[in-house]
């Protein structure tokens, strides 16, 4: 073999080395913004109760822009909810192309429902819950992850768009109740 044709062998011999480096470390980073968005999932109900205990007992139920929930109904919304995500999250899990319908508590629930529920006990079985949705989310096979169900809202529905999904829910409502909280 000649010079010139062992250059050109090393040289994409280094460039296919390079592309491989680069792919691992996209798997990397992919890695960790999943992990990332199981940390941040994991600490939400530890964020929730430390807000909730910060909220004084005159705002808890004040319904300070009229029409929407107040502080105590946020909090336990994120409560209510998530024995349904655990629910799509095991279908993912157990199902091939799972078919999913709209989760709508404003038409499913009596209006006084969040009100009525116990905010120590809804912040508890959110904490309980939500370790059950992590160690599910833990438990997702690679094939798993790349699964896709069907949701009418959605053009596209996996289960790290249920869980970003999830991150972003969680976060709407604590912002909610941080406002409710800071307005004058």
């Amino acid at each position: 073999m000649d010079d010139d044709r062992r250059d050109i062998i090393e040289k994409l011999s280094n460039r296919c080395e390079s592309f491989l480096d680069t792919e691992i470390r996209e798997d990397e980073e992919t890695s960790m913004a999943y992990e990332t968005m199981i940390q941040t999932l994991e600490h939400a109900p530890e964020i929730l109760k430390e807000m909730m205990a910060e909220v004084p007992a005159e705002l808890m139920r004040a319904h300070r822009i009229p029409g929407k929930w107040c502080v105590h109904e946020h909090a336990c919304h994120l409560a209510a909810g998530q024995p349904m995500l655990n629910e799509r999250l095991r279908r993912f899990m157990q199902e091939e192309h799972p078919q999913f319908v709209p989760y709508n508590p404003e038409n499913e629930t009596p209006n006084d429902f969040l009100l009525k529920m116990d905010l120590n006990t809804a912040l508890d079985d959110f904490e309980k819950l939500r370790k059950a949705f992590i160690r599910q989310l833990r438990d997702l096979k690679e094939s798993d992850w790349r699964k896709e169900g069907h949701h009418p809202e959605f053009s596209r529905y996996t289960p790290f768009i249920l869980m970003r999904h999830v991150m972003f829910h969680d976060h709407l409502h604590m912002y909610r109740i941080e406002s409710l909280i800071l307005m004058r």
